[in-house]
């Protein structure tokens, strides 16, 4: 894979955040909570102080957008989307699904893609325009035609407490289709397993720009399909998203509700 200056500077950030991610892996860490049951650790700010510090000398033009700071905005041309540690649930419970997720973003289109994930030894990366990749080696979505043969790869939201039993049933409607559901926990790795042709179809809810970005370019390089739950583009900042190998979009949408 031939990188360009994002894509190396992006890896370079990535693989040093996954150096303190995979350093404290089994270390006692600092957890407070967003949410009722949404947690951030010191591990998540080191990481993404890091990864600023790496990107800003880079380009210290680019804005930037991230989970752990809500200060920052898109306000340039060019923004970097930043989730230092997706799957921070996993990490604090010591389970290894767990990876850094950097998107560049140009006028409002995702160039440049990279999810490192540390304790799994496996960074996938893209470029508009030039494949999707794994450490180097190229990949591709799974030909599967049918559902029944195919994975499905599903998460919740942090407010899954307040809607678990709308997220049952959808859960059970896919379920009855598909060959299995996986829940992993890290939004970005779900995407990247899709590339790969690891799984078929994933597909959730509220989730956040940083948990989606990276993963959608890499997923659309290796020749699979992402949109909202109405088949639309609003996939990034609209709540909802399925993303396939393609074949499948369809049948995955009327599962789902879509209408198209």
């Amino acid at each position: 894979m031939n990188v360009n200056k994002y894509t190396a500077v992006a890896l370079k950030a990535a693989c040093a955040a996954g150096e303190i991610i995979k350093n404290n892996f089994n270390s006692p860490v600092e957890i407070r909570f967003k949410g009722e049951i949404d947690p951030v650790t010191n591990v998540d700010i080191k990481a993404q102080e890091t990864i600023l510090k790496i990107l800003e000398v880079a380009f210290p033009g680019h804005s930037f957008l991230t989970e752990e700071d809500s200060s920052h905005r898109c306000s340039s041309d060019y923004c970097w989307i930043i989730d230092p540690m997706d799957g921070t649930v996993n990490f604090i419970h010591r389970i290894p699904y767990v990876c850094v997720s950097i998107a560049l973003m140009h006028k409002g289109k995702i160039i440049s893609g990279v999810v490192h994930a540390p304790m799994l030894c496996e960074t996938y990366s893209a470029q508009a325009g030039g494949g999707a990749w794994v450490n180097k080696k190229r990949i591709h979505v799974s030909p599967e035609r049918t559902l029944v043969r195919s994975l499905a790869i599903t998460g919740f939201p942090y407010s899954v407490h307040a809607s678990a039993k709308r997220h049952a049933g959808i859960m059970a409607g896919v379920l009855e289709k598909v060959q299995g559901v996986r829940r992993l926990g890290s939004a970005a790795i779900d995407l990247a397993y899709v590339a790969s042709g690891k799984a078929e179809a994933f597909w959730e809810e509220e989730l956040k720009p940083w948990d989606v970005a990276a993963g959608s370019l890499i997923l659309k390089e290796a020749g699979g399909k992402i949109t909202d739950f109405s088949g639309g583009k609003n996939f990034i900042f609209g709540g909802t998203m399925l993303a396939t190998n393609g074949i499948l979009h369809r049948s995955m949408l009327e599962l789902l509700g879509g209408n198209k």
